[in-house]
């Protein structure tokens, strides 16, 4: 089975309280679970960043073995695939540990879209 999963964080103001939401969707659109969570002080990529690990380590523990993640930061996107460089250390060691949980996934893809296309993620960081 087939399953796509959606991230989002959010930080108010930047930096500040961050918030984390992510869900994942069976192939019919099902929820099949969700999470949304105060993460204390911290910048808007982090709280990106925090949201794809837990939603990464999620899919992980239900053993799903195939899923598209879509995440609406640029920044957390490209670092990930490596498009672009983690020049900030921080973002590099959140970038790895993304990558280390990856690892436990035999299939997945990771895009980015507008946040318009993140809706249901971003609501749950509100």
């Amino acid at each position: 089975m087939k399953y796509i999963a959606y991230f989002d964080g959010s930080a108010k103001p930047n930096p500040g309280e961050m918030r984390i939401g992510g869900l994942i969707k069976d192939e019919s659109g099902n929820i099949v679970g969700d999470y949304s969570r105060d993460l204390g002080y911290g910048t808007n990529n982090e709280a990106e960043y925090k949201s794809l690990i837990l939603l990464v380590t999620g899919l992980v523990k239900h053993e799903i073995k195939n899923v598209t993640i879509y995440g609406d930061s640029a920044l957390v996107v490209n670092q990930v695939n490596r498009t672009w460089k983690a020049k900030d250390g921080r973002m590099a060691a959140l970038r790895d540990q993304a990558i280390e949980l990856l690892a436990g996934i035999p299939e997945w893809r990771l895009e980015h879209v507008r946040r318009g296309f993140n809706k249901e993620a971003d609501d749950l960081t509100r």
